[in-house]
């Protein structure tokens, strides 16, 4: 007798159907899956050079900039972008000082233009970069003692989420201005 797995299968002929009554009949190929509905090119397109494109602009900042400008940069961002621009400006509540948001821009300025190569500030950076910081996470902790001072009153909703976010974003820049502060390499 010869071993089964080192058979070849032939294949049937006439009217007999090759298997032997010891083999299994072969289940049915699985059923194909309904094809996807098209997507428009223009818009599938976009999509992905717009995903590409940040990807890019995160990955440069993050090759370009340390850990502490990162959280600098960012808690600046949010609270020029979000804090000021969004419930400052469009929805006309009074969160954060005008004074703290220049603060917020010149630290954005001054991480773009020393780490983007326009000017370099030498070893004075890390000064400049944590004395923004500090001020910001000061102005915001000042804002917060200020708040609890009065009661904790806020206009509604919206207002109390503005201001939380302005406190949680100030005392990371300050961290952030921290550990500028603290390095070597900046």
């Amino acid at each position: 007798m010869t071993d089964p797995t080192n058979e070849t299968r032939s294949k049937p002929t006439g009217s007999t159907s090759g298997r032997s009554s010891s083999t299994p009949p072969e289940p049915p190929p699985p059923p194909s899956p309904p094809p996807a509905p098209p997507q428009p090119a223009a818009a599938n397109g976009s999509t992905q050079q717009a995903t590409a494109a940040v990807s890019s602009a995160v990955g440069e900042v993050r090759r370009r900039l340390i850990g502490g400008e990162q959280i600098v940069l960012v808690a600046s961002a949010i609270i020029v972008a979000i804090v000021y621009f969004i419930f400052e400006f469009l929805l006309d509540y009074r969160v954060v000082s005008h004074f703290t948001v220049l603060l917020a821009v010149l630290a954005l300025v001054a991480i773009w233009i020393h780490r983007w190569g326009h000017y370099d500030f030498g070893s004075g950076y890390r000064i400049l970069v944590g004395a923004l910081g500090l001020a910001i996470a000061v102005f915001a902790v000042l804002s917060l003692l200020a708040w609890i001072r009065v009661g904790g009153d806020s206009i509604d909703f919206l207002h109390l989420i503005a201001r939380i976010i302005y406190w949680v974003t100030g005392i990371a820049a300050g961290y952030g201005a921290w550990l500028v502060f603290r390095s070597r390499e900046a």
